[in-house]
């Protein structure tokens, strides 16, 4: 369901420019077989950030890579480092990844993210989290230690469909994760170690600089 007036929705829809043969094919995919991906505003937004910061990008929760293609499209020096769980998918996403001729900028990490998170190096200069809604304060808590100095922090599904107004659970999104989301939405804007705000992008983004306090 998305978060804005439908007829935004579908002005914004209109304004996207058309995609390449890869990320078409992605979002076909994602489509066929329910894989969830960001909004393609969202993947515009950290593509966006990527060209202009050109930063080491930390990014948990992968899926078939297509997130990771709109940032990787935009690097030159800096790099994506992305973590995914299910090797079926990874696999999925060194494919894609090979054949949009950006595998050079991007280094997969299979493995729980919450274990392979503190064995990575860094310094990341952009943490975008989008993997297990429950977890997402330990994959950002395990991450801060790797960021650098100004580092930005991207959060995706902070307004799922804008259930978390609400609260009440669907399908989709359990008690749990709309519970977790909530929680995480008041401390990005109360925290001492972010500087934080929630936008009504893609599915709602979570965007934030790093303070490091």
């Amino acid at each position: 369901m998305p978060i804005l007036d439908e007829r935004v929705q579908s002005y914004l829809a209109s304004l996207r420019p058309e995609r390449t043969a890869v990320m078409a094919e992605m979002e076909a995919v994602a489509d066929r077989d329910r894989v969830p991906i960001v909004h393609w505003e969202a993947g515009r937004f950290l593509a966006s950030l990527c060209r202009a910061l050109d930063p080491m990008v930390l990014e948990v929760g992968t899926a078939i890579g297509y997130s990771t293609l709109h940032m990787a499209e935009q690097l030159d020096r800096g790099r994506v480092v992305t973590l995914e769980l299910d090797p079926d998918r990874a696999g999925q996403a060194r494919d894609f990844l090979d054949r949009a001729g950006v595998a050079d900028r991007v280094e997969l990490v299979e493995g729980d993210a919450l274990e392979t998170i503190p064995s990575l190096e860094g310094p990341f200069g952009l943490l975008f989290v989008d993997a297990s809604k429950g977890q997402y304060r330990e994959y950002i808590e395990l991450a801060e230690p790797k960021l650098a100095e100004r580092a930005l922090l991207v959060v995706d599904n902070l307004l799922m469909g804008g259930q978390v107004a609400d609260g009440e659970s669907s399908e989709q999104w359990t008690a749990e994760s709309l519970a977790a989301a909530r929680e995480l939405n008041a401390e990005l804007l109360e925290s001492e170690r972010w500087l934080g705000s929630v936008l009504p992008v893609g599915d709602g983004l979570g965007f934030a600089a790093w303070t490091g306090r």
